[in-house]
């Protein structure tokens, strides 16, 4: 009888630990989850991707907040040590959260990431080519242009072949042309190191080499620096301001005042809804000297708080937002952003319209612009010589030559 009480007692104590277990197994989880506040339908379509994902996973709850302040919100929240489970960084401030330690690194929780671009996966990845979090949607820069300036020319259109003779050639001639409005130039070029350093890229230079030194100031570096200005040097191209005041590239190119200009698909909405009776089409920027060509991304990404306490439940948050089925939500919803899924991207062309695939054709090649943490004297003496070249005061060699060695006074001393 002992021997019985004994094992009647052992199947207790087992089946006290399953129940236990099953408990432990349904016991909700919740998250916290921030995010930048943007339009009106595009803040609905986040909540109904929330509200899908709590709906499939009964056991995890959202405490979502999308705010137009996210961005002070978010860093306070960060300085306090108590931050969400979940949330968007901007690709422009991820090197110094990664280096501030309050993101997880993704290692392999990132569903199938030879599906995203690779250009936007390296934008949230350290140096070492570790990734930190799943880029969810982006944009490209491509040369906008108007078909009405360029039919009044006798212009032929931007083709897969332009080069960048091409491309001046046709703004000298819509400049120059007596059938074209007085004042009207063939390109807007705004002073930005977010529009000229496409050119840069697509001439095969880049802003240092595999030592860390700076290879900023270099021919071809020099070379698209120096074309890019002689639109605004030569008056066959204008600064945004210098077109009626234009607040930038959009406006000017909008109101009709340049033929030509570079901007990104976020510049879609703008055209459509300001500018209805506009004519226009969009082309990828053209060929450099060196046959190639360039572009940049502006991209962000959903990241997991390296102190969250569900690292399985958060992991699973992203991948439900960025996945495949996130990706296509962001492809069919009709924003200007596109998905960061080469899987999702000839969806983005089926609602936006094929006559912007010089967007999606740019995220083959684009490259994040973004200046490693700790570098701020360079990335303020590139801005204010950038300024300095567009407004004729200054040499593109003299100006790279300068920032090529404040970049590597800054190598030299972190190493």
């Amino acid at each position: 009888m002992r021997i019985s009480r004994y094992v009647v007692m052992a199947l207790a104590w087992v089946l006290a630990l399953g129940i236990s277990g099953l408990a432990f197994a349904q016991e909700t989880v919740t998250l916290q989850v921030w995010t930048g506040s943007s339009s009106p339908a595009e803040n609905e379509a986040k909540e109904a991707q929330f509200a899908a994902f709590e709906e499939a996973n009964p056991n995890i709850d959202l405490e979502v907040l999308i705010s137009p302040d996210y961005g002070t919100q978010i860093q306070a929240a960060f300085a306090s040590g108590d931050y969400p489970d979940v949330f968007t960084v901007g690709q422009f401030d991820f090197p110094s959260l990664q280096d501030s330690g309050v993101l997880m690194p993704a290692g392999d929780n990132i569903e199938n990431p030879d599906d995203i671009y690779p250009g936007l996966l390296a934008a949230f990845s350290d140096a070492e080519g570790n990734a930190f979090c799943v880029p969810k949607d982006f944009s490209t820069l491509a040369l906008f242009y108007n078909t009405d300036l360029f039919d009044a020319a006798g212009v032929d259109y931007p083709t897969a072949d332009w080069t960048w003779e091409d491309m001046y050639a046709a703004a000298e001639a819509i400049t120059n042309s007596d059938a074209v409005p007085e004042g009207v130039v063939g390109f807007s070029a705004a002073a930005d190191r977010n529009r000229w350093l496409g050119f840069l890229y697509g001439n095969g230079a880049t802003i240092a080499g595999e030592d860390g030194m700076s290879t900023v100031n270099s021919p071809e570096a020099v070379a698209a620096l120096e074309f890019y200005a002689s639109f605004v040097a030569n008056g066959v191209g204008a600064l945004p301001s210098e077109l009626n005041g234009a607040g930038w590239n959009g406006q000017a190119f909008g109101e009709g005042s340049a033929a030509m200009t570079i901007e990104g698909n976020w510049a879609i909405g703008y055209l459509e809804n300001d500018f209805p009776e506009l004519n226009w089409g969009v082309a990828e920027i053209p060929l450099s000297p060196a046959g190639t060509r360039g572009t940049l991304t502006f991209t962000e990404c959903w990241a997991v708080g390296a102190n969250t306490e569900h690292p399985e439940e958060a992991w699973a948050l992203v991948n439900f937002l960025t996945g495949t089925e996130g990706a296509m939500t962001v492809a069919t919803s009709g924003f200007g952003v596109m998905p960061a899924r080469m899987s999702a991207a000839q969806a983005w062309l089926d609602t936006r319209g094929e006559e912007y695939a010089a967007f999606v054709a740019g995220g083959e090649y684009a490259v994040a612009p973004v200046f490693p943490l700790g570098y701020g004297d360079f990335t303020t003496a590139f801005d204010e010589g950038t300024t300095a070249v567009m407004a004729g005061e200054e040499s593109a060699q003299d100006f790279l030559d300068e920032v090529a060695e404040i970049w590597n006074e800054i190598t030299e001393e972190n190493m």
